[in-house]
């Protein structure tokens, strides 16, 4: 059996999510990098300096007491999420 006859073989038995993912991916594989579209991403990179500033301030809130147990907080996303 060739490549591409087990290859096609194993795409039959996934379901259509998972096919769809592996179409974008393909998409984005075969996309010249000068037609590729920039993906949203709200997280934007820190400079050194925002870093340290935020230290800074955590490093504040914590001597202030406005704190969490750590195992609090694992708590409560377990408990938000579900999981």
């Amino acid at each position: 059996m060739s490549t591409y006859e087990s290859t096609v073989s194993l795409m039959k038995g996934l379901p259509e999510t998972d096919l769809l993912k592996i179409k974008e991916f393909v998409r984005r594989l075969l996309t010249k990098p000068e037609e590729r579209q920039e993906v949203y991403n709200p997280y934007k990179p820190l400079t050194r300096e925002e870093v340290i500033e935020r230290l800074a301030s955590a490093r504040k809130s914590a001597e202030a007491g406005r704190v969490m147990e750590a195992h609090q907080a694992s708590a409560n996303v377990r408990e938000k999420y579900g999981l």
